[in-house]
């Protein structure tokens, strides 16, 4: 997911660690399932990658979304 160019994937050497509500759990585990991710971990990878994306794409579409989930 890195911006270079690259032949292998790049290593992953960071652990992270957050807290989620049991309905933000929920709706990671209903996308991993829906759209077959490997797992939870990645399925939370390729959700931030979407995220940081729509953010370079559309980034009025980005602010809408975090305005909303301020909200909640």
């Amino acid at each position: 997911m890195s911006n270079e160019k690259s032949s292998a994937p790049e290593k992953r050497v960071e652990k992270l660690q957050i807290m989620v509500a049991d309905s933000e759990l929920a709706m990671i585990d209903d996308w991993r399932f829906e759209n077959r991710a490997a797992s939870r971990s990645a399925a939370i990878r390729s959700l931030i990658y979407l995220g940081l994306e729509l953010t370079k794409s559309d980034p009025d579409a980005a602010a809408k979304l975090l305005d909303q989930l301020d909200r909640a």
